[in-house]
C-alpha cells in the first residue's frame, strides 16, 4: 500500500490560550492544547509514525506540544483523527462540570463547549513534482523529493481549511431569575454562566474550596470555567504532582525576595508554618514555586508579603473566609512581615517579565527551497530535524538558572515568565541553544536563531493584555532586518509602553547601562536630559550635535573613568542598530537608543522605585 502524509491541526488556539486572567489559566490553556495532540497521537497509535512533534513516552507536566502534528500513515485517517480528538476534549469537559457539582446552567455550558475546536485534516499520496504543478496549475524551475512536494501541497490545503470555519451562533437565552448573563470577564466571547455570581452568593452554587478560586468579579463561560478547573477535576491525576495551586505574577516578581526569605528560615520558620495552616485551599498557597523557601512546607505566595497590595489582598481575604479568620489571617501575616523588616528583608518589588521566543524561519527550514538548509528536504531529514526542536525545548526548560515559571517549551516557541533582572540573560541562553541544536542543519555561513520579545510589567496588568504587548514585541523582533532580535519593552500600571529592539550580539549596550544604573554609576536622571535631545536632533543629518550633546550630558551624569567606555558602547550600538532597522524612519535608531537607555533605568532602579507607578 502506498504511503501517505497526513497533517492535522486544529484552532482556535491563541484566543483559547491569551484569555487568561491568571498563570494558572494560560498554563491549563496551553496544556489543554498540548494533551489534545498527546492523547490524539497515543490513542490511535501513532507514535511511532509521528514525525512532528517527537512525542515522549511518559507524559510530562509541562505543555510541550503544538496544536498539529505530521504523520506517514498506510491509510487515510482523518474521520478517526477528527472524532478521537472531539472526544478527548468532551472528556475532558465531562470530567470538570462532574467534578464541579454545579446544579444549574448544564445546558448553557454543553452550548459553549460542544464544538468550540475546528479540528482539520489532510492526507495525500506521496506525490512527484509533475503531480504538484498539475494540481496547483503551476510550473516551477524546482527540484526536490516527493516528500517535499507532498508537505508542500498539504500544508497549502490545511491552511485553506483552517482560513474557512463553519459558522455556529449561539443563541444563547439562559437567564437566572430574570436576569439575562453578561460577557464573560476571561474571554469577552461568549455570554458568562447564567448563575449568581456575587460574591455573597456564589458559594450556593460553587463549593467552597471551588469559590475561593473565583475572584470577586469573575463571571465565566463554559470554556472558560473548563480552563480554570481542568488542572483539578481532570488532570489531577495526569501529572504526578500538584499544579492547581500554581505560582502568580506576584510570585516571579517576587523572586529576588524569596532568596533573601530563604536565609531567614529558621527564625520565621514557625510564624510561616501558621499562615501555611491557615490559608489552605487558596490561592496564595503554592505547591510548585519557582523557588523553595522550606523543603518540608508548603509555600506561601509573594504576594502576601508586598504591602502595596495589602488593600486588595484583605479584600479578597474577607470573600473566602469569615470576617474573625480573615482578621485572624491578617493578623498573623503583619506579625510575620514586621519580624523579617527587623531583620532588612521587604518586598517592594511590583514587575515581572514575559518572554515569547519563536524560532526565526522555520517555514524556509521546511520549504521545498531553502536558503538556510543543507540539502533537500526529506522525510529523514524532517525527523531529525523535529528531534532536535525537542531537544532544545527539553533544555531550555531544564535550566535551573535564573529561576523563571515555564509556561510552554515545544518545538521552537516559548512562553517563560522571569524576574526582570533574569528576562535577557535566559533569552540569550535560549538562543544560543537553539543555534548549537540546529546548526548542523544549516548551510555554511548561516546561523539558526530565535527571535524574542521581552515584555516587563506590574503584576496586577490586565494578563491578557500584557501578552498581546509581548507578542507585539515578538513580532517587533521578528521584523528586524535578518531576524536574530530581542525587542525588551516595559509596560507601566498606567498602560505607557517603551521598548527598543537589539541584535543578540549588540546586547553590551543595554547589559552595560543596566549594571551601572543598579550600581548608581549613572544617575538615574539622565534619560530625561537625554530626551528632549532626541526630539530635536534625532534626524540623521543632524546626528553630530545629537551625539557631541550626549558627551555633555555623560560629562555631567557619569564618573570620567567610565565615561569613554560607555560613550563607546552608545556609538557602536548606534551604528550596528542603524544596518538593521534602515527601513524604518530616520529618526528610528536615535530613539531606539533613548529607550535602550529607559527600559535599562527602569529595570536598574526597579527594587527602589515608588511601586504606584
Amino acid at each position: 500500500m502506498p504511503k501517505k502524509l497526513l497533517i492535522f491541526s486544529f484552532s482556535p488556539v491563541q484566543g483559547f490560550i491569551s484569555a487568561s486572567r491568571r498563570p494558572r489559566d494560560l498554563f491549563t490553556g496551553s496544556y489543554i492544547i498540548s494533551y489534545l495532540t498527546e492523547r490524539v497521537i497515543k490513542d490511535l497509535g501513532l507514535k511511532d509514525k509521528v514525525i512532528y512533534p517527537v512525542i515522549k513516552e511518559e507524559g510530562s507536566h509541562l505543555a510541550n506540544y503544538p496544536n498539529k502534528f505530521i504523520a506517514v500513515v498506510e491509510e487515510n485517517m482523518c474521520d478517526e483523527v477528527e472524532g478521537k480528538f472531539r472526544d478527548i476534549w468532551k472528556g475532558i469537559c465531562e470530567e470538570v462540570w462532574k467534578g464541579l457539582e454545579l446544579k444549574h446552567a448544564e445546558d448553557q455550558f454543553w452550548k459553549h463547549v460542544d464544538n468550540y475546536f475546528n479540528p482539520v485534516c489532510s492526507c495525500l499520496e506521496f506525490l512527484d513534482k509533475d503531480s504538484w504543478e498539475d494540481i496547483l496549475g503551476v510550473s516551477e524551475n524546482l527540484e526536490g523529493e516527493p516528500y517535499a512536494f507532498t508537505y508542500d501541497l498539504l500544508e497549502r490545503l490545511l491552511g485553506a481549511k483552517k482560513s474557512w470555519r463553519p459558522y455556529r451562533g449561539i443563541v444563547d437565552a439562559h437567564n437566572f431569575e430574570g436576569k439575562y448573563p453578561n460577557g464573560c470577564t476571561m474571554c469577552g466571547e461568549r455570554l458568562h454562566l447564567a448563575i449568581d455570581w456575587d460574591r455573597n452568593n456564589k458559594k450556593k452554587f460553587f463549593k467552597e474550596k471551588d469559590a475561593r478560586h473565583i475572584r470577586e468579579g469573575e463571571k465565566l463561560c463554559g470554556v472558560c470555567l473548563v480552563k480554570r478547573f481542568a488542572v483539578k477535576y481532570y488532570f489531577k491525576n495526569h501529572f504526578g504532582k500538584d499544579l492547581w495551586h500554581y505560582p502568580s505574577t506576584e510570585e516571579v516578581a517576587g523572586i529576588n525576595f524569596k532568596k533573601k526569605l530563604r536565609k531567614f528560615r529558621d527564625e520565621i520558620k514557625e510564624d510561616y508554618k501558621k499562615l501555611v495552616g491557615k490559608l489552605q485551599e487558596t490561592p496564595y498557597i503554592i505547591k510548585n514555586p519557582t523557588i523553595k523557601t522550606f523543603e518540608d512546607l508548603e509555600e506561601l505566595d509573594a504576594e502576601l508579603f508586598r504591602k502595596d497590595g495589602w488593600e486588595g489582598l484583605f479584600k479578597s481575604l474577607k470573600d473566602m473566609f469569615d470576617e474573625q479568620k480573615a482578621e485572624e489571617i491578617k493578623g498573623l501575616l503583619y506579625e510575620l512581615v514586621k519580624k523579617l523588616e527587623r531583620k532588612g528583608v521587604e518586598h517592594t518589588n511590583s514587575y515581572y517579565a514575559i518572554m515569547i521566543s519563536d524560532g526565526d524561519g522555520i517555514g524556509e527550514w521546511l520549504g521545498i527551497k531553502s536558503d538556510i538548509r543543507r540539502g533537500p528536504l526529506r522525510e529523514e531529514f524532517h525527523r531529525d530535524f523535529s528531534k532536535s526542536l525537542s531537544e532544545y525545548a527539553e533544555e531550555i526548560t531544564q535550566v535551573k538558572n535564573p529561576p523563571k515559571l515555564t509556561i510552554y517549551a515545544g518545538g521552537d516557541d516559548t512562553v517563560a515568565f522571569l524576574h526582570p533582572f533574569d528576562a535577557v540573560e535566559y533569552a540569550k541562553v535560549c538562543n544560543e541553544k537553539f543555534r548549537d541544536k540546529l546548526s548542523r542543519f544549516a548551510k555554511e555561513g548561516r546561523k539558526p536563531s530565535i527571535s524574542a520579545g521581552i515584555l516587563i510589567t506590574h503584576a496586577k496588568m490586565n494578563l491578557q493584555k500584557a501578552l498581546d504587548d509581548a507578542r507585539s514585541l515578538e513580532k517587533q523582533a521578528k521584523g528586524v532586518k535578518g531576524k536574530g532580535a530581542v525587542c525588551i519593552g516595559v509596560l507601566t500600571r498606567s498602560g505607557s509602553l517603551t521598548s527598543f529592539v537589539s541584535k543578540w550580539e549588540d546586547l553590551e549596550l543595554y547589559e552595560e547601562v543596566l549594571r551601572a544604573f543598579m550600581s548608581k554609576r549613572i544617575g538615574s536622571t539622565i534619560v530625561y536630559e537625554l530626551r528632549p535631545l532626541a526630539e530635536k536632533f534625532g534626524e540623521e543629518s543632524r546626528e553630530d550635535i545629537f551625539f557631541a550633546l550626549i558627551k555633555r550630558v555623560l560629562k555631567r551624569k557619569v564618573e570620567k573613568e567610565y565615561r569613554d567606555n560607555l560613550y563607546s558602547l552608545i556609538r557602536c550600538f548606534y551604528e550596528r542598530s542603524k544596518t538593521y532597522t534602515e527601513d524604518k524612519p530616520k529618526e528610528f535608531a536615535i530613539r531606539n537608543l533613548l529607550h535602550l537607555f529607559y527600559v535599562a533605568r527602569f529595570v536598574g532602579t526597579l527594587e527602589d522605585r515608588d511601586e504606584s507607578v
